[in-house]
């Protein structure tokens, strides 16, 4: 099943929205070249070339009727059905001209900038095929033999070229998210992402959602004493201490500086209060040792809001959650003090 369906996503448009409209855009243009062009030599629009557009013109109104999110692998027929197209009013017009076949380049070019590598190869094997039907049909061999070995090279270089180049940006724009996503020190998620964790939950009304805000305790006193290395090094052990005691579903963030935060979803008030007290107990007594092998004592202060009927937004969380973290500072640090 798994092996289907990434089968099916080979063949899908890697921004669905984009992909329709684009698809539209390029059905819509050429009905209207095809008409005009048949007017223009038959003074008059010529039935081939109606019914071509009939064609074409159905096909823009299923991919406008159907919501981009559920468009997938049928996106792939477009440029299918451009090819089809094609080549029957190729060989009703018995044009294997220049004008004839210069059509084709448009659903290889649509493809390779709009499918990922299975729609392409798709879209460029039947397009080569349709180029293969039209001239071998029309032409006399020697001149088919001609115009299909360039035709081929260039659905092969435009493809080529158009895919790369999507491959690139998509590695770059991954890359960009990762950036923006996952704190390069600690390897946590960012402020960014638990934001919008946090709003997805109270828009949903999860109602057994926590949040934890931490905070590592005198994080100056450490820098002061070992040095920026050696405060990077406690956030590291802190976050990979976390991280060991939460469960796949929990998200842990580095809000900035030494502030921490992990979301609890489906997880009860007192669950999450006593797997936040764990927290604070294992940075207690697990100490940072550091590569001379001297240990460093630590701790931390933990602020733990379980979002309620009355929250509205995620400020609310963060607030409870925050007020809870000053009343442990306050009470003497390295203690957890739930909302």
């Amino acid at each position: 099943m798994a092996r289907r369906r990434r089968l099916l996503d080979s063949f899908s448009a890697r921004n669905p929205r984009s992909a329709r409209t684009w698809a539209v855009v390029a059905l819509m243009v050429t009905i209207l070249t095809n008409v005009a062009t048949g007017a223009v030599n038959a003074r008059g629009v010529p039935v081939p070339e109606l019914c071509g557009a009939g064609v074409l013109a159905a096909l823009s109104v299923v991919l406008l009727r159907r919501p981009p999110d559920r468009v997938g692998p049928l996106i792939v027929l477009a440029p299918l059905v451009g090819v089809l197209t094609v080549v029957w009013l190729d060989l009703v017009t018995r044009d294997a001209t220049l004008t004839g076949q210069v059509f084709f380049i448009v659903p290889v070019v649509w493809a390779a900038a709009q499918l990922r590598v299975g729609g392409v190869a798709l879209v460029t094997a039947a397009t080569t095929a349709g180029e293969a039907v039209v001239v071998w049909t029309l032409l006399e061999p020697q001149q088919a033999v001609t115009d299909f070995a360039y035709m081929t090279v260039l659905f092969l270089l435009i493809s080529g070229v158009l895919t790369r180049a999507q491959a690139v940006q998509e590695r770059l724009v991954e890359r960009l998210r990762q950036q923006a996503s996952i704190d390069p020190l600690t390897g946590l998620w960012t402020r960014r992402v638990l934001d919008t964790a946090t709003a997805r939950a109270v828009e949903h009304r999860v109602a057994e959602a926590s949040l934890v805000l931490i905070d590592l305790d005198r994080f100056k006193t450490i820098n002061d004493t070992y040095g920026h290395l050696g405060g990077d090094a406690a956030l590291t052990h802190v976050a990979s201490l976390l991280t060991g005691r939460c469960r796949e579903a929990d998200l842990v963030a580095r809000m900035g500086g030494d502030e921490l935060a992990v979301l609890m979803l489906d997880c009860p008030r007192d669950t999450a209060a006593r797997r936040a007290q764990q927290f604070v107990d294992a940075v207690r007594t697990t100490p940072l040792q550091l590569p001379d092998g001297a240990l460093v004592p630590l701790s931390i202060s933990a602020g733990l809001a379980t979002l309620s009927p009355t929250a509205t937004r995620a400020e609310d969380l963060y607030a409870s959650a925050d007020a809870a973290l000053y009343v442990a500072k306050r009470a003497g640090r390295g203690r957890l003090s739930a909302a």
